[in-house]
């Protein structure tokens, strides 16, 4: 009877042991599985944390890296040999390099609302319990640099920027709020941010938000989410302290607040009232160091730009990445008010037979304004000044506020065109618009006692022949005087005669239809320049053209004399420019493809257009203005000279 009970046992004994060894063996792969998550987590905390660029002394840019190792503290006695740093992936040389010890920006937000009040056996409120950890932390020594702290809440308390931790003191002391009569409100946030986002007054200094808080709402989590950008754009970090019962710490609400942590670089944690506070100054301690890193900037174009820094270890490098976005421009220079009229004339002192006549004025102060469009003001390399587009003057080293213009060179009224151009330290260069500005120059009319008084001999000598002249007139028709012709003067007469009736001097003095026939005694051609405006112009001529021909043809291939622009907007013979009887220049374009522009007006294929002095001319994409010059005169070509 006993043997099937002794079989039956035996089975039961063998399927508990059986058991016991799977219990074993699920144990231990339960504890590998940890082992291999912790060494995971700990390998995913050493990084490097960049802060968002400092800017403001662009092309000198400041950041701050925190440094982290397995267990999320922060690496110390870094040096900078074991910082490499690449801006757009070139390799850039530190020029600081420093370890801090800052202390923080720290704005203690209460949240309050009916789950602060709640109490336990002792009769100590939740709140109670958050009060006095904050009198401990106030109370304890301060090791480190001191700390900037604020309070605000959601029932109306708010002190800024207290230096002192004996105000925290007192003003933590003497608050008693209502908690049961307090409704839950995230402006309180929005406000703990700003404050937070306030300068710093030491270099480094991370800005902290602790918000003591009870579960938000479904209708605040947008307010919440826009709060998450706000506090991320301006680097703050969010520390939550979710105020509930333990069941309501997994609800979607405190999945929010955990968000808000996470993505503004923060720590959610919790507290029920039946757990101790995690100690503040342990939560705050690893945020008392950074290393500052400055260096010079390469960055010439604007856009979105990226910061990488590796840190060297005896396990493997740490590598930190930062995106930031650069907005980098030229300077803009420009003249402040300059005179539009220069009036120069002869001071009354100097007389009119003395030939080195003195104008006034002899010189112009030109103020100027130099403009950083991006917002980041920086060196100059240097700033010239032209005139016509020639340089002038140039300056390589501040003050760059004023150009005085030697004007004493200007003798004849004219119109010349001012501008400027700035280079800075980059390379980057702007030429600012062309300034017109008129000089007139004032001679006043001769005095006709001083031209007497100049001139008296001549004068004299002048009078003696005409009276002698005179004298003889009256002999002559007197008959006193009987002139004779000898016959030397009729010789001289006839060869007089004979050269009245030649080619020539008809030629000379009769109209023809031949242009070989109409050479004048003297034709007047005014001079101009062509002055490069734009960069295509520029580069091939960085200097003003000077024509002083009748025509001038321009293209891409002239023979000779002609304008060459050697460009593909540019054909073989692209334009021509010709000087007319009345004084005036006509461009004609002949068949370009890209056209020729009068001031930004194209004209038609084989038109003319009249040209005036400052006009605007577009050759393809050669940008040039037309600027007329004093009159030169180019002696006769007769018809021995052609021949």
């Amino acid at each position: 009877m006993l043997g099937p009970f002794l079989v039956q046992w035996q089975t039961m004994v063998t399927k508990g042991i059986n058991l016991r060894k799977s219990l074993h063996s699920l144990i231990l792969l339960c504890l590998i599985l940890m082992i291999s998550a912790s060494q995971v987590r700990a390998q995913a905390a050493r990084e490097i944390s960049l802060s968002t660029p400092d800017l403001a002394n662009y092309p000198d840019i400041t950041l701050y890296i925190d440094v982290n190792n397995r267990e999320g503290r922060g690496i110390t006695n870094l040096t900078a040999d074991q910082i490499t740093l690449h801006e757009n992936g070139i390799n850039q040389e530190l020029l600081d390099f420093q370890a801090l010890s800052p202390g923080i920006q720290l704005v203690a937000a209460f949240n309050l609302s009916n789950p602060f009040a709640i109490q336990d056996i002792n009769g100590n409120s939740r709140f109670d319990y958050i009060k006095q950890s904050l009198l401990n932390w106030a109370a304890q020594p301060q090791n480190s640099a001191p700390d900037n702290i604020s309070i605000v809440s959601n029932d109306g308390l708010e002190h800024s920027h207290l230096i002192e931790k004996s105000d925290v003191i007192s003003i933590l002391e003497g608050y008693d709020p209502e908690l049961r009569e307090t409704e839950s409100n995230f402006n309180v946030l929005a406000k703990a941010i700003s404050i937070a986002s306030d300068p710093v007054d030491q270099p480094g200094m991370k800005r902290i938000v602790l918000l003591y808080t009870s579960q938000p709402t479904t209708e605040g989590f947008a307010a919440i989410d826009n709060l998450i950008s706000q506090a991320a754009d301006n680097q703050v970090k969010v520390y939550t302290i979710l105020i509930s019962s333990p069941a309501f710490f997994s609800t979607a609400g405190a999945a929010k607040l955990q968000n808000l942590s996470t993505d503004t670089g923060g720590l959610f944690l919790t507290f029920s009232g039946d757990e101790p506070l995690t100690d503040l100054e342990q939560i705050l301690e690893p945020l008392r160091s950074t290393y500052l890193l400055n260096y010079r900037s390469q960055i010439v174009t604007p856009g979105t730009q990226t910061l990488e820094v590796t840190v060297d270890s005896t396990l493997s490098p740490i590598v930190g990445v930062r995106e930031f976005f650069l907005d980098i421009q030229p300077p803009n220079p420009i003249f402040i008010s300059p005179p539009r009229v220069i009036t120069r004339e002869i001071l009354e002192e100097n007389s009119v037979e003395n030939t080195n006549h003195t104008f006034q004025p002899e010189a112009v102060p030109l103020n100027i304004l130099l403009e950083f469009p991006d917002n980041h003001p920086r060196d100059l390399e240097e700033l010239i000044f032209r005139v016509d587009g020639e340089i002038v003057d140039r300056k390589t080293s501040p003050p760059y506020e004023q150009f005085i213009w030697e004007i004493s060179s200007y003798e004849t009224s004219a119109i010349h065109h001012l501008s400027l151009e700035a280079v800075d330290i980059l390379g980057l260069a702007r030429l600012s618009v062309e300034t017109p500005v008129e000089i007139k120059v004032i001679v006043p009319p001769p005095d006709l006692t001083s031209i007497i008084q100049a001139n008296a001999p001549a004068l004299a000598g002048l009078a003696v022949i005409l009276l002698a002249g005179l004298a003889l007139f009256i002999f002559i028709s007197q008959g006193r005087i009987q002139p004779g012709v000898t016959n030397s003067f009729q010789l001289f007469f006839s060869k007089w005669v004979q050269f009245t009736k030649s080619k020539t001097l008809v030629r000379k003095i009769l109209p023809s239809n031949n242009t070989d026939l109409q050479d004048s005694a003297n034709q007047i051609i005014k001079p101009y320049r062509l002055i490069a405006i734009n960069d295509v112009s520029q580069q091939l001529f960085p200097e003003p053209i000077r024509v002083d021909a009748n025509e001038i043809k321009i293209g891409s291939s002239i023979p000779g004399s002609g304008i060459q622009i050697k460009h593909p907007s540019v054909i073989k013979e692209h334009a021509m420019i010709n000087f007319l009887d009345n004084e005036k220049y006509q461009i004609t374009d002949l068949g370009s493809t890209a056209g020729t522009w009068i001031n930004y007006q194209q004209i038609k294929s084989r038109e003319h257009q009249i040209l005036k002095d400052g006009d605007i001319i577009h050759i393809g994409e050669a940008i040039f203005r037309f600027q007329v010059m004093p009159r030169i005169e180019t002696p006769l070509v007769t018809e021995e000279k052609r021949t």
